[in-house]
């Protein structure tokens, strides 16, 4: 009489009362799928994190910007809602990625300047927000056509100097 390996195991096992010897590495699936579920959540919760305002006023490069917004008339609305482009996740995750690599360079070097100002591509981002938010009040003006500069005339609307001294009282 012949007996395979696996048969073998299987009456060893059954004999001992253990039940049957399992090889076929299920285990590792759902091991895999927990880890999986879990490193999903730690991202979902890190990009959320990140996009509080309270995070982007948690470095020292930021804390007058972050006091003046905390003032200002769009307190409200997080700093991701202005300095973020409207787009799909895709789009955000990738912009989040660079802008957070890039501050995260500058706040450790400690090299920001003094004064920080926008890029060309955030003043872009920052002039398509005010549009989406604020059409209802443009859409009759010479602004509604778009590629106009909403900052040209609002640039120190949310971290203007003037917050600091009691906040504007004007959009």
């Amino acid at each position: 009489m012949k007996f395979s390996k696996r048969q073998l195991l299987y009456d060893i096992d059954e004999i001992l009362n253990q039940g049957p010897v399992r090889h076929s590495g299920g285990g590792r699936f759902w091991y895999g799928l927990a880890a999986g579920i879990a490193l999903v959540l730690l991202l979902a919760g890190g990009y959320r994190f990140g996009g509080a305002s309270r995070f982007c006023g948690a470095c020292h490069s930021m804390e007058t910007e972050y006091t003046q917004w905390k003032l200002s008339r769009h307190k409200q609305f997080a700093c991701i809602e202005c300095h973020m482009p409207d787009t799909n996740i895709a789009g955000k995750l990738a912009y989040k990625t660079r802008a957070g690599l890039n501050d995260f360079w500058h706040e450790v070097t400690r090299n920001y300047p003094a004064h920080i100002r926008l890029s060309s591509k955030g003043k872009d981002i920052m002039n398509g927000n005010c549009f989406r938010c604020h059409f209802s009040t443009i859409e009759n003006t010479c602004m509604s056509g778009g590629g106009q500069n909403c900052l040209k005339c609002h640039h120190n609307l949310v971290h203007g100097q003037g917050i600091m001294k009691g906040g504007l009282k004007y959009e």
